[in-house]
């Protein structure tokens, strides 16, 4: 029996792997495709910079691929077992589907503790991390956003044209001003040019110099013949804030699910010392509305951690489900199981976005709440094994 089950365990392993592999793949394809491709397509960020922000979205992409994953691994192996007939020469041996599962249910309490790990201080460090250099990149370097010969419209009201770059000089500078309709009410065009990040006002100071500007007329700044050629400038200086494209100077996240359990613990006992400092003086409407932010701050906070640890358990929620429908199913194709898992997935995931809908809200109790997808696939899960145990 034994050698049964490090069969099945490696069997298992092998093909939860390959499906936590598939989903880590996807996840960070979509987020690179939304947030950086673009930015490396351009040439705004180098090979170096992009393979490590994609580095940092691997253990994001973990919490979410471990338990779909797994669940892939137990369809398939079980799947092609019971249409090969081995499930049932096994129960007709006298083994119970408990003792077919062991291996498998080991294998997922061992991935219920390192998604803990994951979920609860790698993750939330390297999501946190990531945010933070993409939305402080062009403030490191800021002709990251300059591309020589395209034109840069990341500036909300204006338009910008760089025939080249040398260093830090930039030459043959076109830049347009638009108004609320996104029409060219002004142009200035300079033979050079060069950016300087102020930090303490979160401002690029664009200075051209030799130059001309144009001012277009404000009824229709597209009727060229009414534009007004001003004198040429030896030097005229631009301001363009960071904080309209960025949302303000981010060296770190404050939002709950970037922080880890530590952080998160602290934040909770800080909630509730301050709770407790009320004590029962709540009986003016400015102490009554403190006492409700804090408990909606808590309730969060709460909810987040509870929530981290139920992401985690939720492998050992579908490996249960999965092994009597794995058993059930019978089916020897991949696609199958792959369709029947994304589908389990997809009822569990519905139900935590509900939950996390009501997640501010302390009456109903969300870091309880959050538990229920988990207790009910357990639930249903542990029925449908003593069903098939029976026959």
């Amino acid at each position: 029996m034994k050698l049964f089950h490090r069969y099945i365990f490696n069997a298992v392993l092998v093909a939860g792997l390959s499906g936590v592999g598939l989903f880590v793949f996807v996840l960070i394809t979509g987020n690179a495709v939304r947030d950086i491709l673009s930015l490396f397509a351009s040439g705004q960020l180098n090979v170096r910079m992009f393979l490590g922000l994609l580095a940092l979205l691997i253990p994001y992409a973990i919490s979410f691929a471990l338990p779909m994953g797994l669940l892939i691994g137990i369809l398939v192996v079980l799947g092609r077992m019971s249409a090969r007939r081995e499930i049932t020469a096994l129960k007709a041996a006298g083994v119970s589907i408990w003792r077919i599962s062991a291996p498998i249910l080991c294998f997922a309490c061992l991935g219920v503790l390192f998604s803990s790990v994951i979920n609860n201080y790698y993750g939330p460090k390297a999501r946190s991390e990531y945010k933070s250099i993409l939305a402080n990149i062009i403030r490191e370097d800021p002709l990251r956003f300059i591309v020589p010969k395209t034109f840069i419209q990341d500036f909300p009201g204006y338009v910008i044209y760089v025939g080249e770059t040398e260093g830090e000089n930039l030459k043959d500078f076109w830049i347009w001003e638009l108004d609320d309709e996104d029409q060219a009410v002004r142009l200035a065009r300079a033979k050079r040019g060069k950016f300087t990040y102020l930090e303490n006002e979160d401002v690029l100071l664009l200075e051209l110099f030799d130059g001309f500007t144009e001012l277009r007329s404000e009824r229709n700044p597209d009727d060229l013949q009414r534009s007004n050629p001003t004198p040429t400038f030896d030097s005229l200086t631009v301001r363009l804030s960071l904080d309209k494209i960025l949302g303000g100077k981010r060296k770190a996240s404050t939002k709950l699910k970037y922080l880890s359990l530590p952080e998160l613990t602290r934040m909770n006992e800080g909630l509730k010392q301050e709770i407790r400092a009320l004590g029962n003086r709540i009986d003016d409407a400015q102490s009554y509305a403190k006492w409700q932010d804090l408990r909606v701050q808590i309730t969060k906070v709460q909810y987040q951690i509870q929530h981290n640890y139920s992401m985690s358990f939720s492998i050992l929620a579908l490996a249960i489900i999965g092994i009597p429908l794995g058993i059930k199913a019978s089916r020897s194709e991949t696609y199958a199981n792959i369709a029947i898992a994304l589908a389990l997935c997809l009822v569990y995931y519905m139900f935590m976005i509900l939950v996390d809908w009501v997640s501010a809200t302390p009456s109903c109790y969300p870091q309880l709440l959050v538990w229920v997808p988990n207790l009910a696939y357990q639930g249903f899960g542990s029925y449908l094994m003593l069903r098939s145990n029976r026959h």
